[in-house]
């Protein structure tokens, strides 16, 4: 069920989205999702990034043999975490919104019923977090995570199940350019980024 994860289903909506129309509204609380088949992760906070910041983001998604690129803005501060996913008109096709007690969700109408806020937020994790938080969010698990100036691997029970390369040093920063790649769920994501505010 690779493309279960959130990130990949907006994709999905970049691809048929004709108009936002009316947004459905939708909570859930915080907790974990599942990153690879068994594997649960813990979703972190806006505080445990350890500082506030904007970003506008260029994410390419490779998925099987099908490429598609969608613009996504990204706040963050210790209260609160948005991402607002624009369909390929420009318009709001899906916003998230994380705080301690909620996560808080408005789609277009044609966004999947099924989509996963959790795992765009792990995603986001993942890449940006430091390895202190990655690594609670593991917590309970079989899983490990190698962290380094340039990579970021989660292995567990032996196989690496999520890959991430960095273009430089990104512990303490939000860097400019990443590369999230999938393995148990098979799909990678470029991700470019460009700070507005901290």
């Amino acid at each position: 069920m690779g493309l279960s994860v959130a990130t990949l289903r907006l994709l999905l909506i970049a691809m048929t989205i004709a108009s936002a129309g009316c947004a459905a509204r939708y909570t859930a609380s915080p907790g974990s999702t599942t990153i690879a088949p068994g594997l649960q992760f813990a979703i972190p906070t806006g505080r445990e990034l350890g500082y506030s910041v904007e970003t506008a983001q260029l994410i390419t998604a490779h998925v099987r043999d099908q490429v598609q690129a969608f613009q996504a803005y990204v706040s963050v501060t210790p209260d609160k975490i948005t991402i607002i996913a624009l369909d390929p008109f420009g318009g709001r096709a899906l916003t998230v919104t994380a705080t301690d007690d909620a996560i808080h969700t408005e789609a277009a109408p044609i966004v999947p019923a099924v989509l996963r806020p959790g795992n765009i937020l792990a995603d986001l994790a993942i890449v940006y977090w430091p390895a202190s938080a990655v690594r609670r969010s593991l917590a309970g698990t079989s899983a490990t995570l190698y962290d380094d100036k340039r990579e970021r691997t989660i292995t567990d029970n032996g196989r690496e199940v999520v890959h991430v390369s960095y273009q430089g040093p990104h512990e303490n920063t939000w860097t400019s350019v990443a590369h999230l790649r999938n393995i148990a769920y098979g799909y990678e994501l470029d991700l470019r980024s460009t700070v507005t505010a901290k």
